[in-house]
Formats: C-alpha cells, sequence, structure tokens
C-alpha cells in the first residue's frame, strides 16, 4: 500500500476514533453492495450512519464535501 491508499486509510481510522469517541459503534468497515462501497456503517442508538470519508493533505484547495462526486452521491441513495 503506497501513498494516496495510506493516506486514506489514515483518514478512515482517524474518522473511526472520532466517531467511536461520540458513543457510535461501528457496524462495518468498508461494507459493498451492488451499488457501491461505503467507509464506514456505524450505529448511535438506534440510527444507522453510513460514513464515506474524504482525507487531505495539509494544504489541500478542495474541501472534503466538494470532493464527492455526483456517482457516490447516487450510490449511497435517497
Amino acid at each position: 500500500m503506497h501513498g494516496r491508499a495510506l493516506l486514506g486509510l489514515a483518514g478512515e481510522r482517524a474518522a473511526e476514533a472520532a466517531l467511536l469517541r461520540r458513543g457510535m459503534r461501528v457496524v462495518a468497515r468498508n461494507a459493498r453492495t451492488r451499488f457501491g462501497e461505503i467507509d464506514l456503517v456505524c450505529r448511535d442508538g438506534t440510527e444507522f450512519v453510513f460514513v464515506e470519508v474524504k482525507t487531505r493533505r495539509a494544504g489541500s484547495f478542495v474541501a472534503a464535501a466538494e470532493a464527492v462526486t455526483e456517482v457516490e452521491l447516487l450510490e449511497a441513495g435517497p
């Protein structure tokens, strides 16, 4: 694993740690369906939380929310 993959994995681990600190429980990591892949599936009480992690290097000019493609939004569902 190199470069971007390592950065992405580090971002997913950091996001998972933050969610655990908030009391969420991780149900699945890198869950695959026929529609695509989602980085983290968590439970927050009775609700499911689906998390797509976007990791950026320091000084990046693109906000994480801007990096989510239309295809990723469609794959996530309504």
